[in-house]
């Protein structure tokens, strides 16, 4: 076989090949529910995901308004409201402790 033989047979495959890879491209850009299944599941996994943790935060942080159905950004209101409501206690219950350590005549006192 001649040089320009094999030069020939490799670009045809070449060529082969790259209609083959248009082809396939084509293939799965034009049925797009083929294409949507995997991303779809995947995003509904995802979807679910959050659900549950949106439903886990629900069931840590007591409602005001004693709602069932409540908007994220309200439960994530209500979720910072509760959290400084909880510092405040803890802050409180340590002023508290330092009162009464340092309140010698209120040491008899017990409070629960």
């Amino acid at each position: 076989m001649s040089i320009m033989s094999l030069n020939s047979k490799q670009s045809y495959k070449l060529s082969v090949k790259r209609a083959t890879k248009r082809v396939r491209k084509q293939r799965r850009t034009t049925n797009p529910s083929f294409c949507m299944a995997p991303r779809s599941f995947k995003h509904m996994m995802k979807k679910s995901k959050v659900s549950q943790k949106l439903h886990a935060l629900k069931n840590l942080v007591p409602s005001h308004n004693g709602a069932n159905i409540v908007k994220p950004d309200q439960l994530f209101q209500e979720t910072a409201d509760y959290i400084v409501l909880l510092r405040t206690r803890v802050m409180i219950l340590h002023k508290l402790i330092q009162f009464y350590r340092n309140n010698p005549e209120n040491g008899n006192a017990l409070f629960l």
